[in-house]
């Protein structure tokens, strides 16, 4: 299986996961969002150093299917990201995500604080984990 990282973009911070070359994905990191261009180096720094050769991009589009201002932020990041990243860019629905990853730390009994450092990483491993899933069906 293909080395692939997910990416939950937010405006504030960015939650990175990994599968490392596995069917499981797991979460990696989060790093406060700067520009653009600051992220798209971040992102290609690890991309380097790991040899991701996917990057799935979570793609919040509302329960009713249509595309959010977010969406059109995410079409924006891919694009420009697709001028560095040689590799496959794909966007993955990504709804419910956060809410799911919320579940999961509150089960965890982690405080508020603790949730809120590490539930950007853990919404970017359910997307990564679910596109998995998904390349697995029949």
């Amino acid at each position: 299986m293909k080395k692939m990282m997910a990416l939950d973009l937010g405006e504030k911070r960015m939650g990175i996961a990994l599968n490392r070359g596995t069917r499981l994905a797991f979460p990696w990191q989060v790093f406060s969002s700067g520009t653009v261009k600051e992220n798209i180096n971040t992102i290609l720094d690890i991309v380097r150093q790991l040899d991701i050769e996917t990057i799935v991009i979570g793609f919040p589009i509302r329960l009713n299917t249509a595309i959010k201002e977010e969406a059109q932020r995410v079409l924006r990041f891919k694009e420009e990201l697709g001028k560095y990243f040689p590799g496959e860019i794909v966007l993955f629905d990504e709804r419910l995500t956060t809410k799911e990853a919320e579940k999961r730390l509150l089960e965890m009994d982690l405080s508020r604080a603790k949730r809120k450092k590490v539930i950007d990483q853990v919404a970017a491993s359910i997307v990564l984990q679910t596109y998995i899933d998904h390349l697995m069906l029949p």
